[in-house]
């Protein structure tokens, strides 16, 4: 019973497909959409096999954040409220900016998970990359952990990271922009997760002296 007490706050990760309901309601074609791509966007090459890492998110920020609630339960609430809060910010901006991402046409062959992916998630609504926030967010939060495991972490990372540009669901504006909000979350959930030291009483510092 203790056991399953310690444990309890992982059930907070529950938190992270909640809010992604959101994202859900709103992945659907819109009266005005901005395309955002670019030369260099057209010019990056089509790899279904980028799909894998794509498709491994959710596993990843799950077990990330896991292994983060092992070794320091602080770090994990504050990696899992900056996941959430980057969230919800991406969410904002899909209401007032959304965006459409061109795809490619799938030839025959194996295209790994990429029909998958097309078929869940519409090309609606890419700008910021949830994706590159929540991953980017965990390589941050990761740099608790030992080196082995934040280096497999970073690496994976990175792979999701490209994954977006490479299976042509993101574009690099969305990349740019998930690098940025995840960056400002993690800081800004770092300034309201330290402890404030406590006030000595003027008796303390009176024995501390003596």
């Amino acid at each position: 019973m203790n056991m399953l007490r310690r444990q309890a706050p992982l059930l907070w990760l529950l938190s992270i497909p909640l809010i992604g309901l959101l994202y859900s309601w709103q992945n659907h074609e819109r009266t005005v959409e901005h395309v955002l791509a670019t030369h260099l966007d057209r010019v990056t090459p089509f790899v279904p096999a980028f799909s894998v890492f794509y498709f491994f998110w959710y596993p990843f920020l799950l077990l990330v954040l896991a292994l983060i609630f092992r070794n320091d339960r602080k770090a994990y609430y504050r990696a899992l409220a900056a996941v959430c809060v980057g969230i919800l910010l991406a969410n904002a901006i899909f209401l007032a900016y959304p965006t459409h991402v061109p795809r490619p046409a799938l030839g025959k062959g194996w295209n790994y998970f990429v029909p998958i992916t097309y078929k869940l998630d519409e090309p609606y609504n890419g700008f910021p990359s949830i994706h590159v926030i929540t991953s980017y967010v965990l390589l941050r939060a990761s740099g608790i952990l030992s080196r082995p495991v934040r280096i497999a972490a970073a690496v994976m990372a990175w792979l999701i990271i490209l994954s977006t540009l490479f299976i042509k669901q993101h574009v690099l504006a969305d990349v740019a922009s998930g690098i940025a909000i995840g960056e400002l979350v993690f800081r800004a959930t770092g300034r309201f997760a330290r402890v404030k030291p406590r006030r000595q009483s003027k008796d303390s510092k009176w024995n501390a002296s003596n």
